[in-house]
């Protein structure tokens, strides 16, 4: 018994030993920080010949200003329910992001998990229809009007409807309207 406990004794102090005297371990390299996922927002705008989709909300108040963004890439994609050819308007820092790790075009092609805290808006005929839910926006673009909602007439910048869409039996969604009335006033 006396023999085991010795012999344990050295091949510990022998490991210890071991273990300082190797050459100093290389420096770990840094993890790389995980790439953000701008899966908070997404935004819409439809015109009689084309569907528009944003990741960026600057791109998108540009283009409802102006027409234009920095860069458009089409895409081989057709709105499901009106057949639009569809078309993803990016800020030109991502021009030569490959279409498919867009943003705007995983959201589009449910490829993308949303952020809990998400925001979106659809532009068409008019009105605008404000959504805090990603399933209800992509819901919306299959059937093309909202389920439940909650209309303000001339609540939108220019005078424009604002159809905040809501889930069955919600009440009046007081933080999407605040949400809305912070983006535009």
């Amino acid at each position: 018994m006396h023999y085991v406990k010795l012999l344990s004794v050295s091949l510990l102090v022998a490991s210890l030993a071991a273990c300082s005297s190797t050459a100093p371990s290389a420096p770990v390299a840094a993890a790389k920080p995980a790439p953000t996922l701008n899966n908070e927002d997404w935004y819409q705008v439809r015109t009689e010949t084309q569907l528009f989709v944003f990741d960026d909300y600057q791109v998108f108040r540009d283009f409802v200003a102006s027409g234009k963004a920095p860069v458009i890439k089409d895409t081989e994609l057709k709105d499901a329910k009106s057949g639009l050819p569809i078309s993803v308007a990016l800020r030109a820092e991502d021009q030569a992001k490959p279409l498919a790790q867009t943003a705007a075009y995983q959201f589009l092609t449910i490829s993308l998990t949303p952020a809990e805290k998400f925001y979106g808006e659809i532009r068409q005929d008019g009105r605008i229809y404000v959504f805090s839910r990603y399933g209800d926006m992509v819901d919306m673009n299959k059937l093309g009007e909202p389920t439940f909602s909650y209309n303000d007439i001339g609540g939108g910048p220019q005078g424009e409807r604002v159809v905040y869409v809501l889930a069955k039996e919600e009440p009046r969604p007081d933080a999407q309207i605040a949400g809305f009335k912070k983006k535009y006033h």
